[in-house]
C-alpha cells in the first residue's frame, strides 16, 4: 500500500524500490522452486527406471557371470543425454541403490557411484561440445549418429578402464574386460538408441513421420540385429551346444560380443556414410527447398515482384550438391518463382491498363449518353407533344440508341435502333449509324428514301459486317399523321387516348447495313389527340431473370397498358409518354432481380397533345372569369350557345373544386386547367387538375327524376347536372395526390 501511495504522490526511495522489487523476487523464487522440484522429480524417475531394469536382469542367472548382459548399461548415458544433469545423477543413484543391496563398504559404493557418474556424463558432455545449440539430442543427421556412436564407445571404454583397478585381481582372464567394454557399447546401441528415439518422439507428440536420419538409424538397428542373429545361429549356437570348458565358454562369449560389435559398427558406419551422402545430395537440398517455400510469401512481400523476377528469391543451396532430379526440381521452382514475379508485374501493368481503359470507357459512355437527347422541354413546347426516353447499356457502352429531332416547323422524327454487337465495336457503329440516319432522314424527300440512303451508306466500308435494326416515326404535329418505317425492329406499341392499346403490325424490312440494294416500305399511322406510341429494343422483351425466363411481349403489353394514368391524358404532366418509360424500366428491373443482362435496354415514348394550352389559377372564385376566357380563346367559337355552355361548365367545375375540393384550404391552393381543340372532330377538351382532397363530382350528380324533383337535389347538384347535359364526355380519376377531371364539349 505504501509503495502505491509513493507512486501516486510522485515520491520514491530505496524502500519503495525494494517494495517494487519484492513481487518480482517472489515470482522468480517461485519459478526457481518449481524448476528445482521438476529436476528432482526427473532425477527420481530416472533412478527408479534404471534400478528396475538393472535388478530385473540381475535376477536372471543366465545374464550374469561370463555373459555380462547388462541392458541397463544403455539407459544411464541416454537418460543423462536427454534429461541432462538430473538424468545423470538419477541413473547413478539407481545404480548406487542396486550396489548397496550387495556391497556394504561405503568407500567402494562411493567409488562405484563416481564411476557411474562419469559413464553417464560422457555422452552428455561430448554432445553439447559438438552440438551446443541442440535443446534435446536427436539422431537427426549423419554427424549426430556418428557422434552418438563415438560417445558410446568412449563412455564404454572409460568405465572399463576405471573398473580395471577394482576387479583385476578377481579376473581370471582379460576377456571379462573386453566383454564389459563391448556389452556397454552394444547396450548403448541396441537399448540406448531406441530409447533416445522414443524420448524424442514423446517430447514432440504432434510430429508426423520420423525424419529420414532417425528412420535410417532404426533401419540400421534392425539390419544389424538381423545380421547379428544370423551370425549367432550360423556360427556361435552350434559351438555353444557342445560341452566346453569355462575358459572356452568365456572366450566364446568374448567372440560373440566382438562379432556383434563388428557387425553393428559396419552397419552403422555404412549407414552414416550413406546418410551423409543422402543428407548432402537429398536431405539438405530438400530442407533448404522446404524452408525457402515456407518463407516465400513473406519474402515476396518484402522483396517485391521486380526483384523476384530477377531471381532474388531463388532457392540457395550453399554447399549442398543435390541429385540431378532434385536439382531439376529446384531449377523448376526457381523458374516458377521468377515467372510469378514476372506475372505479378504483368498483372499490375494489366490492372493499370484496365484502369486506364475503364476511365476511357467512362468517358466514352458519357459521350454516348450525351449524344442522345435527354431533355425534351424545347421539343414539347414547340410541337405540343410529350416525349420521354430511357437507355441503359448492358456494358460501359452499348449499341442501342434513340433520337428525337425536328424536320421543320410541323414535323418531328422519333427514332430507335439496336446495333447487332455489344461493347465498344457496337458503340462505334452506333455513332456512325445515328449520324447517317439523322442526316439521311433530314435530307431525303421521304422517310422511306431516308432509310434507303442510310442503308446504302452503312453497307459501305462495313468490313466487320455489322448491322442495325431501326424504327422511325415522322409525325405531322398539326394533322396527327405519322409516316413509319421498320428496318427489322420490334413492333411499336400504340396507346389510344381512350385506353385501348396494341402492338402495331408493321412489315419489318431487313436491318440497315445487311443488304445495300434492299427497298424499304413505309406505312402511315393516324394519331388522335392524346394517342401515344412507345418504341423499345429487344433488351426489354429478352431480359432474363434468375430462372432464365424472358420478360416477353405479353408481360410488356401488360406494363404498357397499365401505364395509362387516366382515360384522357391531355395534360403533359399525365401524358402516357412521361410514365411508360419509367414503368417499363422498373418492371424489367423487378423481373430480372438484379441479374446482369446481356443486352441494352432502351425505351422511347411520344404522346400527341395537339394545341393544348395549360394555365394555373389560384383556387379563388374570382379566378373563374379568367378560366372562362382561356376556354373561349382556345375554342374560338362564334356560336353563342356553345360559348354559354362552355362558361357554365367552367364556372360549375371551378366552383366545385374551390368549395368542395379545397374548402377552407383554398386560400393557398391552385387549379391547373389545360385546353385543346380536336379540329377534325370539332371537340374542345378541358382537363381540370387540383391537389384537394379526393372528390369525385360525378358521384354527386343526381337527375331530377331520380331525386324526386329540384328540391331534392343536393347543393351544387343542379350545376353538375347542367355540366353533364352540356358535355360530350365526363371522366374523373384520382392520380396520385391529384383530382383529374376531363370534359369534352362538341363545338356548335
Amino acid at each position: 500500500m505504501c509503495a502505491r501511495r509513493g507512486r501516486a504522490d510522485g515520491r520514491g526511495g530505496e524502500g519503495e524500490d525494494a517494495a517494487r522489487a519484492r513481487p518480482g523476487a517472489i515470482r522468480a523464487g517461485a519459478v526457481a522452486g518449481k524448476s528445482t522440484l521438476r529436476r528432482v522429480a526427473v532425477g527420481a524417475a530416472c533412478a527408479v527406471v534404471y534400478l528396475v531394469v538393472l535388478e530385473a536382469f540381475l535376477a536372471v542367472p543366465a545374464f550374469n557371470g561370463a555373459t555380462q548382459i547388462r541392458p541397463a548399461s544403455g539407459l544411464g548415458p541416454v537418460l543423462g543425454l536427454f534429461f541432462g544433469a538430473p538424468g545423470v545423477v538419477g541413473s547413478a543413484a539407481g545404480n548406487l541403490l542396486s550396489d548397496a543391496l550387495r556391497e556394504s563398504d561405503p568407500v567402494v559404493l562411493l567409488e562405484y557411484f563416481a564411476i557411474q557418474l562419469i559413464y553417464d556424463a560422457i555422452p552428455l558432455l561430448l554432445w553439447h561440445w559438438c552440438f551446443p545449440r541442440d535443446e534435446h539430442p536427436a539422431l537427426s543427421s549423419a554427424s549426430r549418429i556418428a557422434v552418438y556412436l563415438f560417445s558410446a564407445f568412449i563412455a564404454s571404454l572409460a568405465v572399463t578402464l576405471l573398473l580395471v583397478p577394482f576387479e583385476f585381481d578377481s579376473m581370471q582372464a582379460l576377456n571379462i574386460h573386453v566383454v564389459r567394454l563391448l556389452n556397454n557399447f552394444l547396450a548403448l546401441i541396441y537399448v540406448g538408441m531406441p530409447t533416445l528415439l522414443l524420448l524424442n518422439r514423446l517430447s514432440l507428440p504432434h510430429q508426423g513421420t520420423l525424419p529420414l536420419p532417425q528412420r535410417v538409424a532404426l533401419l540400421s538397428l534392425v539390419m544389424a540385429a538381423l545380421a547379428s542373429a544370423t551370425c549367432l545361429l550360423a556360427f556361435v549356437v552350434p559351438q555353444a551346444l557342445q560341452a566346453v570348458s569355462p575358459e572356452r565358454f568365456a572366450s566364446l562369449v568374448a567372440s560373440v560380443y566382438l562379432m556383434l560389435s563388428v557387425v553393428t559398427v559396419c552397419f552403422f558406419g555404412g549407414a552414416c556414410l550413406l546418410l551423409r551422402a543422402v543428407d548432402r545430395s537429398l536431405v539438405r537440398p530438400l530442407d533448404a527447398f522446404a524452408a525457402s517455400a515456407r518463407e516465400f510469401p513473406e519474402r515476396f512481400k518484402r522483396v517485391g515482384a521486380a526483384r523476384a523476377a530477377a531471381g532474388a528469391l531463388d532457392v540457395e543451396l550453399d554447399e549442398a550438391k543435390p541429385l540431378p532430379e532434385i536439382a531439376q526440381l529446384i531449377d523448376a521452382s526457381n523458374a516458377m518463382r521468377r515467372n510469378l514475379g514476372e506475372n505479378v508485374l504483368a498483372a499490375r501493368a494489366a490492372d493499370r491498363e484496365r484502369a486506364h481503359v475503364a476511365a476511357e470507357l467512362d468517358v466514352a459512355a458519357s459521350i454516348q449518353l450525351s449524344s442522345v437527347p435527354r431533355d425534351f422541354a424545347d421539343i414539347e413546347r414547340r410541337y405540343a407533344v410529350a416525349v420521354d426516353a430511357r437507355m441503359q447499356p448492358a456494358r460501359e457502352v452499348g449499341g442501342d440508341f434513340y433520337d428525337v429531332f425536328s424536320l421543320d416547323d410541323t414535323r418531328l422524327c422519333v427514332l430507335i435502333a439496336d446495333v447487332s454487337d455489344k461493347g465498344v465495336p457496337a458503340a462505334l457503329f452506333m455513332m456512325r449509324s445515328m449520324a447517317e440516319l439523322r442526316e439521311c432522314i433530314r435530307t431525303a424527300p421521304s422517310l422511306v428514301e431516308g432509310f434507303i440512303d442510310a442503308n446504302r451508306r452503312l453497307c459501305e466500308q462495313n468490313a466487320s459486317m455489322q448491322f442495325v435494326t431501326a424504327f422511325a416515326l415522322v409525325l405531322d404535329c398539326v394533322t396527327g399523321v405519322a409516316a413509319i418505317v421498320n428496318a427489322g425492329h420490334n413492333p411499336p406499341w400504340l396507346q389510344r387516348a381512350d385506353g385501348a392499346g396494341e402492338f402495331l403490325s408493321v412489315s419489318p424490312g431487313l436491318p440497315l447495313g445487311a443488304w445495300d440494294d434492299f427497298e424499304y416500305e413505309g406505312a402511315t399511322l393516324v394519331l388522335m389527340p392524346g394517342d401515344s406510341v412507345a418504341l423499345y429494343t429487344d433488351g426489354v422483351t429478352e431480359a432474363r431473370n434468375a430462372a432464365d425466363d424472358m420478360f416477353g411481349s405479353e408481360r410488356l403489353s401488360r406494363v404498357l397498358a397499365s401505364s395509362v394514368l387516366c382515360p384522357s391524358p391531355f395534360a403533359a404532366r399525365n401524358a402516357f409518354a412521361h410514365t411508360v418509360c419509367r414503368e417499363v424500366e422498373r418492371a424489367v428491373h423487378e423481373f430480372s432481380e438484379d441479374v446482369e443482362q446481356s443486352d441494352d435496354l432502351t425505351v422511347v415514348a411520344l404522346t400527341w397533345l395537339p394545341m393544348m394550352e395549360t394555365r394555373e389559377f389560384f383556387a379563388d372564385i374570382a379566378q373563374c372569369t379568367a378560366a372562362q376566357e382561356l376556354i373561349r380563346g382556345v375554342a374560338q367559337s362564334e356560336d353563342t350557345a356553345t360559348n354559354y355552355a362552355l362558361d357554365v361548365i367552367v364556372e360549375e367545375l371551378f366552383a366545385n373544386i374551390v368549395l368542395h375540393g379545397y374548402g377552407e384550404d383554398a386560400e393557398s391552393a391552385t387549379i391547373e386547367l389545360a385546353a385543346g381543340v380536336d379540329a377534325k372532330r370539332g371537340i374542345v377538351h378541358m382537363v381540370f387538375q387540383d391537389e384537394g382532397m379526393a372528390f369525385d363530382p360525378l358521384a354527386h350528380v343526381v337527375s331530377p327524376i331520380e331525386g324526386g324533383g329540384d328540391d331534392d337535389l343536393q347543393v351544387g347538384g343542379m350545376g353538375l347536372l347542367m355540366v353533364r347535359t352540356y358535355a360530350e364526355a365526363l371522366q374523373y380519376a384520382r392520380v396520385g395526390a391529384h383530382n383529374v377531371l376531363h370534359v369534352a364539349k362538341r363545338l356548335g
